[in-house]
Parts: structure tokens; C-alpha cells; sequence
């Protein structure tokens, strides 16, 4: 009979085991994804005076659709307190753009980017998760 308890009690491990792997990939990929959409932004700022073209606008709205999607997903997966300083910052990007302020502009996308990196170490699959 004790057989079977261990046989569970490994089960049990298994499986938490596995979804705290899922959520890992989950998270990171989200939040990868969002990093790169800001590095790709990045790249187009590149020798770029103004902010005020049509592309830049358009990843820009690309960025908040796809944060907003990613958002609403992990938000059953981690705290939403935890990331929502991401999604204060790419509701500011539009305002840079309306303001032509490029300086402010890249300053959060280094912030977004920065969240991103930083979340992606502190909310992955730990024993404590598991326990």
C-alpha cells in the first residue's frame, strides 16, 4: 500500500514539475517576443530624426497590440502587478511620437527591454514554485 503512495506522491511532482516548465516557456517567450519588437524598433531609430513617420507609428501600435495580447495571457500565469510597469511604459511610447521626443522615446524602449530581461529571471520555474 505504501507502494502506491509513493507512486503518487512522484505523480504529483511530475506534473507540477511540468507545468512550472510550461509556464517557464510561456512567460519567456512572451516576454522575448516584446523584446524583440523593441529591438527591432531600435534598429529602424537608427540615423532616424524624427519620430514622426508612419512606420514608426505602426510598430509602435504593432508593439501595443502584441503587448496587450501577451499581457492578458500571463496575467493568469504571474501577478499582473509584477508587469505591468511593461505595459505603463509602451502606453507612453505614443505620447513620445505625438511630442517628436526622441530622447524620451528610446529611454522607454531601453525600459521595456529592461523589464523584459529582468522578468524573464525572477519569474521562471524555481522550487518554490514547485513546493
Amino acid at each position: 500500500m505504501k507502494i502506491v503512495h509513493y507512486i503518487n506522491f512522484i505523480l504529483i511532482f511530475i506534473f507540477l514539475i511540468a507545468v512550472c516548465v510550461i509556464e517557464e516557456n510561456l512567460v519567456s517567450s512572451s516576454l522575448e517576443h516584446v523584446q524583440n519588437q523593441c529591438c527591432e524598433i531600435e534598429n529602424y531609430l537608427v540615423g532616424k530624426t524624427s519620430l514622426k513617420e508612419t512606420e514608426i507609428v505602426l510598430m509602435v501600435d504593432n508593439l501595443e497590440f502584441d503587448w496587450t495580447e501577451e499581457e492578458s495571457k500571463l496575467c493568469y500565469l504571474v501577478n499582473h502587478t509584477s508587469i505591468k510597469d511593461i505595459g505603463y511604459e509602451v502606453s507612453h511610447l505614443k505620447g513620445y511620437i505625438t511630442n517628436d521626443d526622441m530622447n524620451a522615446f528610446k529611454v522607454a524602449l531601453q525600459a521595456i527591454k529592461f523589464y523584459c530581461h529582468s522578468y524573464m529571471h525572477f519569474m521562471g520555474a524555481n522550487v518554490h514554485n514547485i513546493l
